[in-house]
């Protein structure tokens, strides 16, 4: 019996072509290991890219740092096409989950609070939640004025005084939460319509938002910003040299109110110690948080007007035995003195009157500090040709030993600080008054909503010096005037706008350029379609309570 001859599979690439064509095969990039060294090998393709500026680039051959650059292009062009409408839709996104939060914050307090077993919390709370509950034929309005009067207490028209319910231990908590959530509940459900009574109808009426004025409310804080804006840039034209300074401190594992009053106190004493450089300006705190390592960086941006413009670089002087740029001594100088503000490692007495070029002051200290920081570096400066622009690399031979010594000399005695001229006067005013969409980046989450909440209260966050202090403003800029899109106009230009009452979400649309009008023309005897609380929920609170 003859031996069985084994079967192998073997599998065929078919050819691409028939072979009467005369051209060689080409294979799938799956059939590329299949290819024998003799036969015809497919090149590495590149994927192109249509806009290399606008799209991500896909070749096999781009480096992290170039897919970093295409990524932060596109971005940028996304910003760049996305329109008002769009803005809005993103901020009503944000605006959701902040309420989310903040609901969560006040139904945990609620079980706490409940947990407890407190009899006279216990007490309370069944005696609110029976306030609350509406009366028959009692508006909305009206029920939550009720609820009102009955926590602080109120006067009758006879002069009689109600005692109020506040609440007490957990129970405030709640409630002052609860209250938080309410009103970024009913933020912007209603609007103030506004009707040109110059153009006889000509022009369609406008409406502007009622607001809940809430600090991490992005449709509120856009708002805010906006007005701010336009008075940073009516001030602009009396600007001599404008100069963007960057305060900042290391981070911190929680903020307290006192962290912010303290910080507003530094930056103020730094500004006087310029008070011969920098004549006034405007500066605004700002917060981030970084949720990897749950810490916030506190810092703050100075809009200052100064009496001399920066350094130039071709301006350049010896600095303690090293011959640099003049800009760097000033930099340096003033890195020195908000270091001082914050350690007692340099002293902390304040210069007074310095200059734009006064490295004099305090010049021993400031002298040490600058030869010791010159021998403790960790990273070295090289310009990109490719980039046109300079970077930074960590230098190469330094021990782990010697560089965790650097590290800890520079994180105990360096602090960051920016100086830059004023180049584009929109973008300074954007740097300057943008504090009011960082708290987008941790509304989901509920300890750093809580934690920013309470540190911020009643806190000024925007604030003038010099003089900007106390600057009057043109008369014809009228808030009252003002919607979230600019000043209103109508059709024959005189601008003579009258009130016409409050009107639902319902009543108001949107275009496309993000301004609102009220849907449909509305009577000119029409007062609004927002019923408004009447007081006949307390003729009789006796019986009511």
């Amino acid at each position: 019996m003859s031996e069985a001859i084994p079967i192998v599979m073997q599998r065929r690439i078919p050819p691409s072509r028939p072979h009467r064509s005369g051209t060689r095969r080409r294979h799938r990039a799956s059939d590329a290991a299949l290819v024998s060294p003799g036969a015809s090998r497919r090149r590495e393709a590149t994927a192109p890219s249509l806009d290399t500026e606008k799209l991500l680039a896909t070749s096999a051959r781009n480096t992290p740092e170039s897919r970093k650059n295409a990524d932060r292009s596109v971005r940028a062009w996304i910003d760049s096409t996305r329109t008002k409408s769009d803005e809005r839709h993103v901020q009503i996104a944000i605006a959701k989950q902040l309420q989310r939060t903040v609901y969560e914050i006040w139904q945990r307090y609620a079980r706490i609070a409940i947990a407890r077993g407190d009899s006279a919390q216990e007490a309370w709370r069944a005696a609110y939640q029976e306030v609350q509950a509406r009366l028959p034929g009692e508006e909305e309005g009206a029920r939550w004025l009720r609820v009102d009067h009955w926590l602080k207490g109120y006067k009758d028209e006879h002069g009689k005084r109600f005692p109020g319910h506040p609440p007490t231990g957990l129970n405030a908590e709640a409630a002052k939460w609860e209250k938080q959530f309410l009103k970024l509940r009913n933020c912007q459900s209603e609007w103030i319509g506004y009707r040109a009574a110059c153009c006889e109808g000509r022009t369609r009426p406008v409406a502007v938002p009622i607001g809940c004025n809430n600090r991490m409310c992005t449709l509120c804080a856009w708002h805010r910003s906006q007005v701010a804006r336009v008075r940073v840039k009516q001030m602009f034209d009396r600007l001599h040299d404008p100069v963007l300074i960057t305060l900042t401190v290391p981070n911190k594992a929680a903020i307290r109110h006192h962290d912010f009053k303290l910080f507003r106190q530094r930056v103020l004493q730094f500004v006087k110690q310029y008070d011969g450089y920098i004549l006034g300006g405007i500066y605004s705190l700002e917060t981030t948080y970084n949720r990897e390592h749950g810490t916030w960086h506190v810092h703050a941006h100075v809009l200052a007007d100064c009496g001399a413009s920066l350094p130039h670089w071709s301006q350049k002087l010896n600095l303690f035995g090293e011959f640099g740029y003049a800009f760097n001594a000033l930099k340096l100088r003033m890195e020195f003195d908000w270091l001082r503000l914050w350690s007692t490692r340099w002293g902390k007495e304040p210069r007074s009157n310095a200059s734009a070029t006064d490295i004099e002051g305090d010049r021993y200290l400031f002298e040490n500090w600058v030869r010791k920081g010159r021998t403790q570096p960790v990273k070295t400066r090289y310009f990109d040709w490719t980039e046109k622009k300079w970077k930074s690399r960590p230098i190469e031979g330094l021990s782990d030993q010697e560089f965790a010594r650097r590290t800890r000399w520079n994180q105990y005695n360096r602090i960051v600080l920016d100086v830059r001229r004023v180049n584009d006067r929109e973008g300074a005013a954007k740097e300057v008054l943008k504090y009011i969409t960082k708290a987008a980046h941790f509304c989901d989450v509920p300890t750093a909503v809580e934690q920013f909440s309470n540190a911020t209260k009643s806190v000024r966050l925007v604030q003038t010096f010099g003089t900007w202090y106390g600057a009057n403003f043109d008369a014809e800029f009228d808030t009252d005037h003002l919607d979230d899109w600019g000043q209103l106009k109508c059709t024959c230009g005189l601008n003579m706008w009258e009130r016409m009452g409050t009107f639902t979400r319902a009543d108001v649309e949107i275009d496309e350029a993000g301004r609102a009008h009220l849907r449909r023309t509305f009577d000119h005897k029409c007062r609004g379609t927002v019923a408004r609380p009447t007081i006949r929920a307390l003729d009789s609170p006796r019986e009511e309570f």
